[in-house]
């Protein structure tokens, strides 16, 4: 099961678990199973990766979101305008319906 909705954290997590429980060594074996569980949890879907993780607050986006598309702009438009993935767009809204 995914541990976080941010692929790049959950795999980092999962190599620094795996490391911990390995006295720090990454062995082929390690890599190897980190990398099977990733792919199974996360297989089969496209992601965005952003180029920064951002720890500032989005709440002032995030209501301009809201506002836009409670106005009626379709999702499409809300991804160009604010460049995000339609997920996201839907993850910021879901609340709203």
């Amino acid at each position: 099961m995914v541990a976080s909705t941010d692929l790049i954290a959950d795999i980092m997590q999962r190599i620094t678990t795996e490391c911990k429980k390995n006295e720090d060594k990454i062995t082929p074996e390690i890599v190897e199973e980190v990398e099977k569980s990733i792919r199974a949890d996360w297989g089969g879907d496209r992601y965005f990766v952003a180029k920064h993780k951002s720890g500032g607050d989005h709440s002032e986006r995030n209501s301009r979101i809201m506002r836009d598309y409670l106005k009626g702009e379709r999702l499409k438009l809300l991804e160009r305008r604010y460049q995000l993935s339609g997920r996201r767009i839907l993850q910021i809204i879901r609340p709203a319906k």
